[in-house]
């Protein structure tokens, strides 16, 4: 919640403040530009910084969150990451499969929202860089905000259906976008990408590519990639803590294991979910013993991120491995060997992601994996390994399209299904809603989000 200031405490200090004589109650009423910033403030060397930083902070808002839901935290309860310990509506709603019309309202707005608010912001922080005589495109903010501008193209496409418009709301020319399908958003994404040439660009792009289908290319992207590599979405203790800590340490969501039946739900508290034995060295977890913020429910909370401040990993060299592994196996090549050479050093990997890792973890280790023999659990086996190196990082969602999308699997065979844990069953939805205030659009049909297809087209 943002602190504003007492109104009435800040007038009677201006008013204290200035000499009664030839006061003037106009001129202190009296505002130039509001809610404007000339271009040429933006032109200002200092200005541009605190742009640049504004923007940052709305993508890690959106993306990662700032104590609260986001993308990361709605991705990860409409799929089998989390499953929810408390009693807000929406929230159950998402974690269903059984969203609300969205004229009541979703889980899922605020994310929708925050992600179109940080594509303006990272494409005018952009604009004023390469404009700006002391940066232009050269300079390292230049190639920041784009890669971070791919990625709200990426999320929009990833988590929401098929049809999300993006408008133009830039003077003085503003107009509404006409919708655009998932595959569409994902290759407007890559022109953007390629303004950066950082690693965090190059792994954007290669998972744009590999949403589109086009392994070989995603696989080139990240070639030069350092495994060891690692971007990260910052928190603090003051401001933007870290959602995932949040959430789940008052209660509201719970770490899920084998979501919705063991045929589409991955064991993500290992091979005893009850206890706080056999865990998987990339998904450590503890449980709470008071239960979630409903206490009819147990509280499962991971230690990936286990502190306010913990960091996101946006984009890693594991998952550039991961995309070769998966590109590999569509050339028929060595997938497992690049899946296995990641499991043998699991413990300096993962140790760069989790705070503490050591003394949560004091002696982690995998054992390699072997070839299950055809090509369907060969997938399988791929998908699992992203999903735990790649837990509460937003992709989760992404992937199980994609197996819909590229696999030919059929929604129920990858979402959560069958019995809900708070009564009743699994509803039918895989994506979220285009947030209601869209409506106003003039170019977008609602009806033609389909919130039941996990269809990129």
């Amino acid at each position: 919640m943002t602190n504003r200031p007492n109104l009435r405490s800040v007038w009677v200090a201006v008013a204290l403040a200035l000499p009664l004589a030839g006061c003037s109650i106009d001129e202190l009423l009296e505002v130039t530009d509001p809610d404007t910033i000339n271009e040429a403030t933006t032109a200002d060397p200092d200005f541009v910084d605190v742009l640049v930083a504004g923007a940052v902070g709305d993508f890690t808002t959106a993306y990662s969150g700032s104590g609260g839901d986001a993308f990361l935290s709605t991705t990860a309860l409409i799929t089998d990451e989390f499953f929810s310990t408390g009693t807000f509506g929406t929230r159950t709603a998402t974690d269903r499969r059984e969203q609300q019309d969205p004229s009541s309202g979703n889980t899922s707005d605020g994310t929708y929202g925050n992600l179109q608010q940080a594509r303006r912001a990272l494409f005018r922080a952009a604009d004023a860089v390469a404009a700006n005589p002391d940066k232009g495109t050269g300079d390292p903010d230049y190639a920041l905000l784009n890669a971070l501008w791919g990625f709200t193209y990426v999320a929009l496409g990833e988590a929401f259906c098929s049809h999300v418009p993006i408008s133009n709301d830039e003077n003085p020319d503003p107009a509404d976008g006409p919708p655009r399908t998932s595959a569409e958003l994902f290759t407007e994404s890559l022109p953007i990408f390629s303004n950066s040439t950082s690693d965090l660009a190059r792994i954007g792009e290669a998972r744009a590519l590999l949403n589109l289908g086009r392994y070989a290319e995603a696989a080139a992207a990240v070639a030069g990639v350092a495994t060891t590599y690692n971007h990260f979405l910052v928190h603090s203790e003051n401001g933007a803590n870290n959602p995932f800590f949040g959430l789940q340490t008052n209660g509201r969501y719970s770490l899920s294991h084998a979501e919705g039946g063991a045929a589409t739900g991955l064991p993500f508290r290992g091979s005893d979910p009850e206890a706080n034995t056999g865990q998987d060295p990339r998904l450590p977890w503890i449980e709470d013993p008071d239960g979630g913020f409903d206490p009819a429910f147990r509280l499962f909370i991971s230690q990936k991120y286990p502190l306010r401040t913990s960091n996101v990993p946006l984009a890693s060299g594991i998952e550039a491995r991961l995309i070769e592994a998966e590109a590999a196996f569509d050339a028929g090549g060595d997938w497992l060997t690049i899946l296995n050479d990641l499991r043998a050093d699991v413990g300096t990997l993962m140790g760069a992601q989790i705070d503490n890792y050591d003394a949560v973890v004091p002696a982690p280790s995998l054992a390699p994996l072997t070839d299950p023999g055809n090509d369907d659990a060969r997938i399988d086996m791929i998908m699992s390994e992203r999903a735990f190196w790649l837990w509460g990082t937003g992709h989760r969602l992404g992937d199980m399209r994609r197996l819909v999308n590229q696999y030919g699997r059929t929604e129920a065979q990858v979402y959560p299904s069958g019995a809900y844990h708070k009564g009743g069953s699994h509803g039918t939805d895989v994506v979220f809603p285009v947030d209601f205030d869209e409506g106003n659009n003039t170019l977008f049909d609602p009806a033609s989000c389909d919130v039941s297809s996990a269809s990129f087209n």
